[in-house]
């Protein structure tokens, strides 16, 4: 009688470990825990099927030898394209020249350019944000360039508001999408200046405009496009203004990106639909590359950031840089 209880008391600590084993292993519970998601049965389901097409796309690209960078699971990894849309929001406008813009001039051959430059860890320069589910890219592609120049100009960095331009510019629609430009035109034109953080925090959604002048934290001299397509005079304007803003096409490799330089060119001369802004530069393994701080947490990428490819406009990358002056 002992004995049979034995074996069956080991035959139910196998089970057991067994059912543990499978679950600690099971890349779909793990990844939900790790995200905090959790959906109905039926729910649940579907957006499993997401994530095994995800994670089959993932293994596919990394298993490449020649892989010039790496993809890994995020919080996208179960959405659909359409929601993951909302994270985007770059809506390039009818008229890009306005009047009020104006070519800034880099006198490149003025400039020694050094073989890296890297603001990531620049006090200048705050911690990455995250736009969330609103169309708001345009916006902190917008603010990041002001708030560097403005720490760099007075000594102290003041962390500004973007919901405020969400809210208040007219020239764009909110979560709705926008372009960099026509903020810095509201913000210098408009209202005066740029609303600081604490005054006017972020909600990720639209609502009616709170801003007064007693919120301003900086206010804008100038701003413009740079010559395109030209990597050394992006260089340039980053040594001279700081981190400048651009324009790049987001596809599902970069969707997923985890490290390495992105070499994908299933994004080039396709419309650019998403704004990120360029705050550095160097070379790994002989490929040049870009800096860029992305806008969706310091979960994504490289704690926030993605090293593109430079010099050959990847993702249109050079195609529409801007930079402006506190």
């Amino acid at each position: 009688m002992k004995f049979f209880l034995a074996c069956a008391t080991i035959a139910i600590a196998l089970i057991v470990v067994s059912v543990v084993r499978r679950t600690a292993t099971d890349p779909w519970k793990e990844y939900k825990t790790k995200y905090g998601k959790s959906y109905t049965e039926t729910h649940d389901a579907q957006r499993k099927q997401l994530f095994l097409a995800t994670d089959a796309f993932i293994a596919k690209h990394n298993s490449q030898t020649k892989a010039t960078f790496l993809m890994e699971h995020n919080q996208f990894s179960d959405m659909t394209t359409a929601e993951f849309q909302k994270y985007l929001g770059l809506v390039m406008p009818d008229n890009r020249t306005r009047s009020l813009e104006s070519l800034i001039t880099i006198e490149v051959k003025d400039q020694t350019i050094p073989t890296s430059l890297d603001y990531r860890s620049n006090d200048c320069l705050p911690p990455v944000k995250n736009q969330g589910q609103c169309g708001s890219c345009w916006a902190f592609g917008a603010i990041a360039p002001i708030e560097f120049a403005q720490c760099k100009k007075y000594g102290s960095l003041v962390v500004l508001s973007e919901q405020q331009l969400i809210d208040c510019d007219p020239y764009d629609s909110g979560c709705g999408g926008g372009w960099y430009t026509n903020a810095w035109n509201y913000l210098q034109n408009v209202a005066g200046g740029s609303a600081q953080q604490s005054l006017y925090p972020y909600t990720g959604n639209g609502d009616s405009c709170k801003f007064t002048s007693s919120m301003i934290g900086a206010r804008i001299s100038a701003y413009g496009y740079l010559e395109t397509p030209n990597a050394a005079n992006m260089q340039a304007a980053l040594q001279i203004y700081g981190p400048i803003s651009v324009a790049i096409t987001v596809v599902s490799s970069f969707q997923n990106y985890a490290s390495g330089v992105y070499t994908d060119s299933a994004c080039d001369n396709m419309n650019v639909n998403h704004a990120v802004v360029v705050v550095g530069w160097g070379t790994a393994n002989g490929i040049d590359y870009w800096i860029v701080r992305n806008s969706w947490g310091t979960g994504w990428g490289q704690s926030g950031y993605i090293l593109m490819e430079r010099g050959v406009n990847r993702c249109q990358i050079e195609s529409y840089p801007a930079a402006v002056i506190v």
